[in-house]
């Protein structure tokens, strides 16, 4: 009964951020996907009726639908080289999970992969992503196998089942088969244009976006509603012409995109550096597109450069974005590939989104002093207050927990506990009350008190209070050291400062208990504390979606006044 009526006041303070009219649009999804089997027939004959009435892919194809689909294209690559040619034989590796269902005819669209309600492996199937590569692989082979799915995806969508309006036909999953299959189509050789299997995937592709037009994630917005945008815009694209109806959309919701999800400083405020470079693709396509009014086409190049030089700004040295919040690895190309040169910024203070990069020297590091997410959607955001990601060169010194799953089990709960960040905690208090996967009641926000850098180095400092705690963190950047001035105002419990280290650094004690030496390759660490204590533990960490590392913690914890003072000097030897 206790956790029934917790779980009600989360999800009770959870609807209490959404603006009534978002309120109202989600619900009306939620009874769509019971109403509409109950008249699925007639469902099914409108949208094919509507996708027939939609313009087919163009047999030519301007210079700015190619640069286009060539992005898109590369975004495919980067996640699904691993699924060719495999995929040709029906064996797919999604998510780190392998299955292979012994052809491509045998694919079972509603595989249960992850078991219970949330089944990621099975939607990110339905994106059909690996589509794109297989046809760039081998056209003609390619082109086949896509025909082959279309035929059989269509087949099963009868839509009786009200399931499937939460993931195969999920309204973001459709957005990534448009995505695919029109940077696909646009990529083959003229041989193959006008062919039978050709006009049977064109004829799939129009009802995706046939039933994307009718069911835009407006109650979501963010990156939802910025994916469903793109992909609209990359068909548009195609065929060479902007549909009305499409038009309207795009212009109906195109200033939420650019005006309320990204802020000045470039940071998509759901902020996740991953979703940080799906941004940068969403943004080009869309710019591709010709409909854009003088003002808008200016608020539009403004925030793509923005972006752009956000996601370098949240890039570590290993060319790989920073892992707050949801984030794993996979997902996007390298960000040098995103932007097309190598992303080396010095310092920036991101003030909308409370980030702060300091780089000096080899060091490159990301700092959080911001809230967890947007009021209005949150559910990607980790308690990772005032915590800190740093790189050493090419190599990742401390990092964060990541994000094992989306599912809403013990490994997302784990993922998302103060305590396992790298930033001054309590342990056992949480600043954030979540439920499920990504609803979010109680939130907190960390503030970015200063920060600068002169000749003696790069600084910032951020508080977070919350109830009865609050904690403060100052960081002083040089090229050959690192110093951290931890603080504990108020809150009761044990207070620690938890550090994530890699497990491919080895650990060894130092001098008197208040050191230890870190070392991996040419890199040597000695970290030390002047003020409190210094322990080591084994944990985990994730960079990869469902699988988990082994790392280092090394804890701090305060003295009797409250403060920790931790120093780390490093050094290369080559």
């Amino acid at each position: 009964m206790i956790e029934r009526a917790r779980k009600l006041r989360i999800a009770i303070y959870a609807a209490w951020y959404v603006p009534p009219r978002r309120l109202a649009r989600h619900v009306r999804r939620r009874l769509y996907g019971l109403i509409v089997p109950l008249q699925a027939s007639r469902f099914r004959a409108t949208l094919l009726r509507r996708a027939e009435a939609l313009p087919p892919v163009s047999t030519t194809r301007s210079t700015a639908a190619k640069a286009a689909a060539a992005q898109v294209a590369t975004f495919f690559a980067a996640k699904h080289e691993k699924n060719v040619p495999q995929c040709f034989d029906g064996r797919f590796t999604l998510l780190n999970k392998t299955h292979d269902f012994g052809s491509p005819g045998a694919v079972d669209w509603r595989i249960d992969m992850d078991g219970g309600s949330y089944q990621l492996w099975r939607a990110n199937l339905s994106f059909m992503g690996y589509l794109c590569p297989a046809m760039a692989h081998d056209p003609a082979r390619g082109l086949t196998l896509a025909a082959t799915f279309a035929d059989s995806f269509t087949a099963i969508s009868d839509f009786t089942r009200s399931g499937d309006f939460g993931d195969i036909w999920n309204s973001y999953p459709v957005a990534q088969r448009i995505l695919t299959l029109s940077a696909g189509l646009m990529a083959l050789p003229e041989s193959l244009v006008g062919t039978p299997e050709w006009h049977r995937v064109d004829q799939f592709l129009r009802l995706n976006v046939a039933y994307l037009i009718a069911n835009m994630e407006t109650e979501l917005g963010y990156n939802h509603l910025e994916r469903n945008l793109s992909a609209l815009a990359l068909y548009s694209l195609a065929v060479g012409a902007v549909p009305r109806v499409i038009e309207q959309r795009l212009t109906a919701n195109i200033d939420h995109i650019l005006a309320e999800t990204i802020g000045d400083d470039g940071v998509q405020q759901e902020r996740s550096a991953m979703y940080q470079g799906l941004v940068v693709q969403s943004l080009r396509v869309l710019s591709a597109l010709d409909i854009w009014s003088p003002a808008r086409r200016a608020m539009l190049d403004r925030r793509l450069a923005a972006v752009e030089e956000a996601l370098a700004a949240l890039t570590l040295g290993d060319d790989m974005p920073m892992m707050m919040n949801d984030a794993f690895f996979g997902e996007t190309p390298r960000t040098s590939v995103i932007l097309g040169r190598e992303a080396r910024p010095g310092f920036r203070a991101m003030t909308d989104a409370g980030y702060v990069r300091l780089a000096a020297g080899p060091a490159e590091m990301v700092f959080d002093a911001g809230p967890s997410g947007p009021d209005a959607n949150p559910g990607h955001g980790h308690p990772d207050f005032l915590s800190i990601e740093m790189s050493l060169g090419a190599k990742r010194l401390i990092v964060d927990p990541g994000t094992s799953s989306y599912s809403p089990k013990d490994g997302r709960k784990q993922d998302r506990t103060w305590d396992r960040h790298n930033g001054p905690s309590i342990a056992g208090a949480e600043p954030v009350d979540f439920l499920g996967s990504f609803k979010v009641g109680r939130r907190a926000r960390a503030r970015l008190e200063s920060a600068g850098e002169d000749e003696r180095g790069q600084r910032a400092t951020g508080s977070l209070s919350f109830g009865a705690v609050t904690v403060r963190r100052t960081l002083a950047l040089t090229p050959d050291r690192l110093t951290i001035e931890d603080e504990w105002r108020s809150g009761e419990g044990d207070r620690l400062s938890r550090f994530l280290i890699p497990d491919g650094w080895s650990v060894a004690e130092g001098e008197g208990g208040t050191q230890l030496l870190l070392s991996s390759g040419d890199r040597q660490v000695r970290w030390s504390v002047s003020r409190g204590s210094l322990s080591r533990a084994q944990e985990s960490w994730t960079c990869h979606y469902n699988q988990t590392s082994a790392a280092h913690a090394l804890i701090v914890r305060p003295d009797d006044s409250g403060r920790a003072s931790i120093g780390i000097d490093w050094l290369l030897t080559a």
